[in-house]
């Protein structure tokens, strides 16, 4: 990773904390900044990374305090000078508090300085695409080719954005150029597996989401998609543990325990089918598109007791 100007001494603190996170070592890594003296953390790089880490633990009030508090420490950088570096960890802290508009605008000012900095250009889209200006966002990825048009973790970033604007034939011919070029890609085969997967090509998609699996266990839907393909063979025990994979490197995602849910209420274990769909709801009222949890979950009672008469 370029570290920019840092010097040695902080190079070798934020390798120590991204190792921790690498392998999701979460309390690890807090443990280790929290060790350090005031001066070494008052950084914004090493704020953001520490957020992350609360974040993870699903410790958001920390982790939102802590990604406003390298907000601040960004502009105090930058009273000196407009530099991409700092402007894009603010950006990359907007990003993930939600704050699209500002994000892109912090993403601009690095553009104007540097029109070819592609981290810019890749978390810029990202804000589009939670806009909704997809239009906007396709201008991104496109000028991110344009500046690398080699570059895989490019085309897989724009097969992410057209599997979710369901252009499946366009992302598939993508990936077959990003895999006939090689095939150690596990988030090829995941991204492969998620566009057959919708267009109802469930074999195919098994093979692919296996594939990836094989290259890296580690990568959450994979696990996810894996379930959702054995709930379409109708095989729900299969989907349940694979539900359980997903969810022990992810325990946060709302779609993971409502379908999770939906696999229970297909075994008729309406309690457990209940239970996780309330889990689900605390994280994202509207999960599964639901409009009104309340009378859905109403809905989950009358189930069950109709199912015991």
């Amino acid at each position: 990773m370029d570290y920019y100007e840092y010097d040695c001494d902080k190079i070798d603190v934020l390798d120590n904390v991204l190792s921790h996170m690498s392998v999701r070592q979460y309390d690890d890594a807090l443990e280790y900044l929290d060790n350090l003296d005031l001066f070494e953390i008052n950084d914004p790089l090493l704020l953001m990374s520490k957020a992350q880490c609360y974040l993870r633990l699903d410790k958001k009030d920390e982790a939102y305090e802590l990604y406003r508090d390298a907000i601040k420490l960004c502009d105090e950088n930058l009273k000196d000078k407009k530099d991409p570096f700092i402007l894009n960890i603010k950006g990359n802290c907007y990003l993930i508090l939600k704050k699209y508009i500002k994000a892109i605008e912090c993403y601009n000012e690095v553009l104007n300085i540097d029109d070819e900095n592609t981290l810019a250009l890749s978390f810029k889209s990202v804000a589009l695409i939670r806009l909704d200006e997809l239009d906007a966002a396709y201008e991104c990825l496109d000028r991110l080719l344009e500046i690398d048009s080699e570059n895989n973790d490019i085309k897989l970033f724009k097969v992410q954005y057209l599997n979710s604007m369901e252009r499946y034939d366009e992302s598939l011919e993508i990936l077959e150029e990003v895999l006939n070029d090689s095939f150690e890609y596990p988030h090829a085969y995941m991204l492969k597996a998620d566009a057959l997967y919708e267009t109802k090509h469930f074999d195919e998609a098994l093979i692919n989401v296996n594939k990836s699996l094989e290259l890296n266990p580690d990568i959450s839907y994979s696990w996810y998609l894996k379930a959702k393909i054995f709930m379409e063979y109708g095989k729900y025990e299969y989907a349940l543990n694979d539900f359980d994979k997903a969810l022990s490197i992810d325990s946060n995602v709302d779609c993971y325990l409502f379908d999770k849910a939906s696999c229970y209420l297909n075994l008729l274990r309406y309690d457990e089918a209940y239970e996780t769909y309330v889990n689900a709801f605390k994280l994202n009222p509207h999960s599964g598109g639901i409009a009104n949890s309340d009378i859905f979950l109403d809905f989950i009672k009358d189930l069950k007791a109709i199912n015991k008469n």
